[in-house]
């Protein structure tokens, strides 16, 4: 429910603060008094887009504050979660608004846009005035409304998984005949690329390997003679390293006892010597494996070429050429079981269209017998309203296809006196006719909504006498299980309220501003009085 709202500076509110609470409150005052206002306010703070006309004259910003109570609202506190809102047992929602258009919303002090402010809304207040109920006007909500009437949800459900399922496999089956041919030639490619892959049959790193052995190859002729050279240099039977230390070590290993210095020297000579001597042995062998191949190298040359024209069509590296072939097998056996699958598809959407049927059968049944209970009781609700002639029908229209609600279409129609056509409850010329026939079905509706505000801008303009007394004791039953919040100029439906707060515009200072405030037991009488016309608020009761 609504707690409090608060404004400052919008139109002729200087500074606002207004108390509710549960049940049925009625607003008053003179016409241009900004009774209106009060609607404004709330709008704003669910969703609606701001008007920079909306900010008092000589001042800069504007803001607006709710706090609502969110007790027994479990859809929308979940839907804060998802928005991932701190929540808490109060929502507090804030709209402020500047001239120069850094206009802003807070939901618990945290920023969010107008569409989450709206999709909050959808689950907490509905504003409707003469012509503006955003539910009941609306055909589209008719279907959900008569379901949630009947409580008819595990059906619609049954029937909603049936009808995806049977989607699901009409859209394969379409995917399937209109890509066959497209498919075949796909899976023609990827069988090509594959045998063009797996006959090269290429290794990881392979293409390295060979660029080695290549260069090895191409350097035979030059590698053998500097490894020929380089062991004779080190230990040839001519002058060498190894010949050289040898004599070295000759003079002075004789001498090294006699000088621990030198002895450390000597040590490290023979060190030297020692791998001197291997490696002159290491090169060696390096020499012996050398290869002077002109096939080898020919045939090198010729893996490589085709490992370069396979990396060519399917990767930069060899490492992404053996990817591309377990995407293209996975994808050729992908494309082949959808081809088997389409085979079995026909079977499958034939079992799933009479799944469809029968539920959608069942529950159109079930519409049907929730909408002759539904009629009724809207009837029964306005011939309290003093519309006996007036017929309140839902009309059904069977679809030539199933389609995601059912297999028939559903909107309220209202045939206001005999002998006229029934007409689309939105088609209602008068405004009285449509304020009664709305407030009948939403007291139909009371036990099922889950909207818990009910906010009514006027809606009983264009009636009077005793029609605005039963209206009264509607709204005031409606109180029993909304917030009711109605703005109204009759002192017959305001008579009924269980709270009444009053608007007035005053001076001050120069300015005119609008004032709001709860009317006393014997203020209402007064304010009941001045409604009427007449000396005595007693008149009015009569």
């Amino acid at each position: 429910m609504l707690l409090e709202l608060m404004a400052k500076n919008l139109a002729l509110f200087h500074r606002v603060e207004v108390h509710f609470r549960p049940g049925f409150t009625a607003i008053t005052g003179e016409t241009g008094s900004g009774k209106s206002l009060l609607v404004n306010s709330l709008s704003l703070l669910l969703g609606r887009k701001a008007d920079t006309l909306w900010i008092r004259e000589g001042e800069e910003e504007a803001w607006v504050e709710g706090v609502f109570s969110l007790k027994g609202l479990p859809h929308v506190k979940a839907c804060l979660r998802e928005g991932g809102i701190p929540v808490e047992e109060e929502l507090l929602v804030r709209r402020t608004i500047s001239r120069e258009g850094r206009n802003r919303a807070y939901v618990n002090d945290t920023p969010v846009t107008l569409r989450f402010l709206q999709e909050i809304a959808t689950g907490l207040v509905e504003i409707q005035g003469q012509r503006e109920s955003l539910l009941l006007l609306k055909a589209q909500n008719h279907l959900r409304l008569l379901d949630a009437f009947g409580r008819l949800d595990p059906l619609v459900k049954e029937y909603r998984e049936a009808f995806r399922t049977y989607k699901r496999l009409l859209q394969e089956k379409e995917e399937a005949d209109r890509s066959r041919e497209e498919r075949l030639r796909r899976m023609d490619y990827l069988a090509f690329q594959i045998e063009d892959i797996e006959k090269t049959a290429p290794k990881p790193g392979e293409d390295e390997e060979l660029r080695q052995r290549r260069e090895w190859l191409r350097q035979g002729e030059r590698l053998k003679e500097a490894l020929a050279k380089s062991t004779e240099l080190l230990d040839g039977e001519g002058p060498s390293v190894a010949q050289g230390l040898r004599e070295v070590l000759g003079l002075l290993s004789p001498l090294a006892p006699l000088k621990k210095d030198l002895e450390r020297e000597v040590a490290h000579l023979e060190e030297a010597l020692i791998m001197v001597q291997e490696g002159c042995t290491n090169l060696e062998g390096l020499l012996e494996k050398v290869e002077i191949n002109p096939l080898e190298l020919a045939k090198v040359e010729e893996r490589l070429d085709i490992l370069h024209s396979l990396k060519t069509r399917y990767g930069n590296t060899l490492e992404r050429v053996l990817e591309y072939l377990e995407e293209a097998k996975k994808e050729y056996t992908a494309l082949e079981a959808t081809q088997e699958r389409s085979e079995d598809l026909e079977e499958d959407i034939h079992r799933a269209q009479e799944k469809v049927l029968e539920v959608g059968r069942r529950l159109g049944e079930a519409r049907r017998e929730a909408a002759q209970k539904m009629e009724k009781r809207v009837e029964e609700t306005l011939e309290q309203l003093l519309m006996e002639e007036c017929r309140f029908i839902v009309h059904f229209r069977d679809l030539p296809e199933p389609e995601a609600h059912g297999l028939e279409r559903v909107e309220f129609f209202i045939r206001p006196n005999p002998g006229e056509a029934p007409k689309p409850l939105n088609k209602v010329a008068s405004g009285g006719e449509l304020s009664r026939i709305s407030l009948a079905i939403r007291r139909v509706l009371s036990d099922i909504e889950e909207i818990p505000i009910l906010v009514l801008d006027e809606i009983d303009v264009g009636i009077g006498g005793i029609t605005a007394h039963k209206v009264g004791e509607l709204l005031k039953e409606l109180g029993e299980r909304y917030q009711v919040i109605c703005i109204t100029h009759l002192p017959q439906v305001a008579r009924h309220a269980h709270w009444q707060l009053a608007v007035h515009k005053e001076r001050d200072r120069d300015r005119t501003v609008t004032r709001i405030r709860e009317l006393s037991p014997s203020e209402r009488e007064e304010e009941l009085k001045r409604m009427v016309g007449e000396k005595t608020p007693q008149e009015v009761k009569g």
